[in-house]
């Protein structure tokens, strides 16, 4: 026998032994159960909405101090801190509303017509109040936003119960080529005048 052979013999041996240790050990354990998802499951506690508006939300949280700013150069205040629980607004971070100024070729607010602004923000203020828990799974809900007629639809798909909200995906009813969707950031902030999701980029049905 040459050394390499005896190399090898040798090797083969203590691999064996490897994968009979392994498979004599694992014999000891259990099966792990399988397990069915339960739509009907709590996963999600609704809590006690924050006592103030959403405007009131907005103008104390850094992540919108842009957004504040469009709203404050539109005059468009009393949307955002008025009104019932009736609504459902979609409250866009700094890095949604920086790409929505870079999309325009702006670099500041004021750089953009008052309409523009106007029409921007209301589309993201959508006319019917809801959760995640208020949306049938697997489906698509078309509601309405601010903007009036067909530029102002908006299309919810919400995945399996309390997962994510995705807004005007691919495959949304009568989506045109032009309109820009996200999933939801951060859900589910109920306020005194509404519930309010937060985005990290901005959607539309129809251009700006």
């Amino acid at each position: 026998m040459t050394v390499n052979q005896a190399i090898f013999d040798s090797s083969t041996r203590i691999i064996t032994f490897i994968l009979l240790l392994g498979m004599g050990t694992s014999c000891d354990l259990e099966l792990q159960k399988s397990y069915d998802f339960d739509e009907s499951a709590t996963i999600y506690q609704e809590q006690p909405p924050f006592n103030q508006t959403i405007w009131e939300f907005m103008n104390q949280q850094a992540d919108f101090d842009l957004m504040v700013e469009a709203i404050d150069f539109a005059g468009m205040q009393d949307v955002f801190d008025g009104g019932q629980d009736d609504k459902t607004v979609l409250l866009l971070r700094q890095e949604a509303m920086e790409a929505f100024l870079s999309d325009q070729n702006a670099e500041n607010v004021p750089d953009l017509p008052l309409d523009t602004w106007k029409h921007f923000l209301n589309y993201h203020v959508i006319t019917t109040r809801f959760t995640q828990n208020d949306l049938n799974s697997q489906e698509y809900t078309t509601l309405q936003t601010l903007v009036d007629g067909d530029d102002g639809r908006i299309v919810i798909w919400k995945w399996r119960r309390y997962m994510e909200l995705q807004i005007n995906r691919n495959g949304s009813p009568d989506r045109p080529n032009t309109a820009k969707g996200d999933a939801v950031f951060l859900h589910n902030y109920e306020f005194t005048n509404g519930v309010g999701h937060q985005m990290r980029k901005y959607v539309g049905w129809a251009p700006y």
